[in-house]
């Protein structure tokens, strides 16, 4: 069964997206990670994309972040104050290290669908789970979708359909990957499973749009020593809205979570590039250097002194 012209469209618009490095959220695990992606509505987008900007005091420590927020760009496409806060920033840095800090803040890009994770050991593979990959991942699934799509096949098909795999060898920059087609026999989707997906967008919104942007703001003006109007006090300035403020499709976290070992991290993120279905290929991740990403569970600064400096900038 092939299949349908609108999801074939989706399929190959994103495909041509993601094929570029540009709660309930699982991420491939070192090994073979087997999944079966699933597709609630079969003339709809099945996946949803995710920015998330990490606003820390330091680039290389392990500092907790002062706050982690959504990158409305990214997950909606609509202007995002945080964005342009940060091109304010580096447009008033002084010095390189400023600078480095500054464009580490830049959203970090992900995407996010709906899975039943068919892994040997999986504990519950009939639980509808929210698989979280890298852009080039993904890019690399759809790529395999397309080229079954070209043979009249559906992978994604709820009965006839197959599971991908996702192997993952090595650390950091040397990490490899490789995406293909589960080998063996793929179970069926069951209705049941169809729906128990999550609303992805609702999930986005629950995780990383939770009010912190404005104390996201009031550290990046304090820090880069920058005015930024308060949200829902002022109407956005010109600079707030612009499109300047929209991410640079080329800065993506693929190798920045490699590059510091976040993979047991609640947000870490792999670089992986696209790969055939017949002869699945191999990828390392980037080397362009990139800030590494910030560990949660490290501590540098003491919460109550955040909270004081925070407490200041909002009776200012």
């Amino acid at each position: 069964m092939a299949l349908s012209p609108a999801l074939q469209k989706l399929v190959s618009n994103g495909a041509n997206k993601y094929s570029r490095s540009t709660g309930e959220r699982i991420k491939p695990k070192e090994g073979i990670n087997r999944y079966r992606i699933l597709v609630p509505d079969v003339n709809a987008q099945f996946w949803a994309d995710l920015g998330v900007h990490w606003i820390k005091p330091e680039v290389e420590g392990k500092g907790k972040p002062i706050a982690v927020v959504g990158c409305s760009d990214v997950c909606f496409q609509e202007p995002c104050e945080i964005d342009t806060a940060i091109i304010a920033a580096l447009a008033n840095a002084n010095d390189e290290e400023s600078k480095k800090l500054y464009e580490s803040w830049r959203a970090r890009k992900t995407v996010l669908l709906n899975v039943l994770d068919r892994s040997k050991g999986s504990t519950d593979p009939d639980k509808v789970q929210i698989l979280e990959l890298t852009t080039g991942t993904f890019g690399a699934v759809l790529g395999i979708i397309q080229q079954y799509a070209e043979e009249n096949e559906d992978i994604l098909d709820a009965n006839a359909g197959m599971d991908i795999s996702i192997t993952r060898a090595g650390k950091g920059l040397n990490t490899e990957y490789t995406v293909n087609v589960a080998p063996g026999k793929s179970q069926p989707v069951t209705k049941a499973h169809l729906q128990g997906c999550h609303n992805l967008v609702d999930h986005i919104k629950k995780e990383f749009f939770r009010g912190d942007e404005q104390k996201a703001l009031n550290f990046i003006g304090q820090v880069a020593q920058i005015n930024i109007p308060r949200l829902g006090n002022k109407t956005p300035t010109a600079a707030l809205t612009s499109r300047a403020a929209q991410v640079d499709p080329e800065v993506d976290a693929d190798a920045l979570a490699d590059a510091a070992d976040l993979s047991e991290a609640p947000f870490d993120v792999e670089e992986q590039a696209p790969v055939k279905a017949a002869a699945a290929t191999t990828t390392k991740a980037s080397s362009k250097p990139a800030a590494p990403a910030v560990e949660e569970d490290a501590v540098v600064l003491d919460d109550n002194d955040i909270d004081d400096v925070l407490a200041d900038l909002d009776s200012i």
